[in-house]
């Protein structure tokens, strides 16, 4: 009997694997090809749908905002035994934008001016007056995902992502002692700090926090943010064989006002 080449790919398909030859009927194989290549088509169109849907209700919108802010330090077990690290508050203003794709999820950027500041007390009996507060002031740009949910007036928001900072300004205050033969005296001190080669003023670390906002028109939002910097680099380089790291952590509370922008206005 004599086969056509048309009449063997009807009913054969040769696959080379591992320098072997298998055969598997046309018939079989076809109808999966017909399905795998509609699926695709289907998967194609259905995510260009879904990109266009996107663009159609991207929304621009600009804000600024400002609150206070919680820093503590998380340092290591070196340094002096009486020597304790402490909340202390700060200030946070700022400018923000963000680009919404749809109605659930967009990205949100900030500009921000923030204080970590934290007090260092000593704690043996003679010099328990003794203390330093470091007032350090940041320029801080977060990056962030924002999820939200909810009416199309009040909404809540999810906030995760990633920040960089750079150490604008060290400074500090507090009150020092001195010891003469018959007596212990304090003095106060308020000054600048000069940086110094053990100061890192590069800054990484996560963001994460939620957010309440409320539309009081179709172009105006109020919002209130809480929101949590994590450090991943010591401020202080420190000594490795002391192991004398030391992180800010930090609690920000912000109100903000933004504008979304028409669309109309974006074009």
């Amino acid at each position: 009997m004599k086969c056509s080449r048309n009449t063997l790919l009807h009913f054969f398909y040769i696959n080379s694997e591992s320098f072997g030859v298998s055969i598997y009927p046309m018939q079989r194989l076809l109808p999966l090809y017909y399905k795998k290549k509609y699926n695709m088509k289907r998967f194609a169109f259905i995510t260009l749908l879904c990109m266009l849907q996107g663009v159609a209700v991207a929304q621009l919108s600009v804000g600024v905002h400002g609150g206070l802010t919680l820093t503590g330090v998380e340092r290591s077990q070196a340094g002096r035994i009486d020597e304790t690290y402490e909340n202390l508050k700060g200030f946070d203003a700022g400018i923000d934008g963000s680009y919404a794709f749809n109605s659930w999820f967009s990205l949100r950027a900030q500009l921000d001016v923030m204080q970590r500041n934290h007090r260092m007390q000593r704690h043996l009996n003679y010099i328990k007056p003794v203390y330093t507060n470091h007032v350090n002031t940041y320029l801080t740009l977060p990056l962030m995902a924002d999820f939200s949910f909810g009416t199309q007036r009040l909404r809540g928001h999810l906030l995760v992502g990633g920040y960089g900072a750079y150490w604008l300004n060290h400074r500090i205050k507090g009150t020092t002692y001195g010891m003469t033969d018959y007596e212990v005296f304090f003095n106060q001190f308020d000054e600048k700090s000069p940086f110094s080669s053990s100061d890192r003023r590069v800054d990484f670390g996560t963001v994460a926090g939620v957010g309440l906002s409320y539309g009081i028109t179709d172009y105006i939002d109020l919002s209130l943010n809480a929101m949590c910097y994590y450090s991943l680099l010591s401020y202080r380089k420190g000594y490795p064989a002391l192991n004398d790291y030391r992180y800010l952590n930090t609690a920000s509370f912000t109100f903000g006002i933004s504008y979304i922008i028409p669309q109309t206005e974006q074009q």
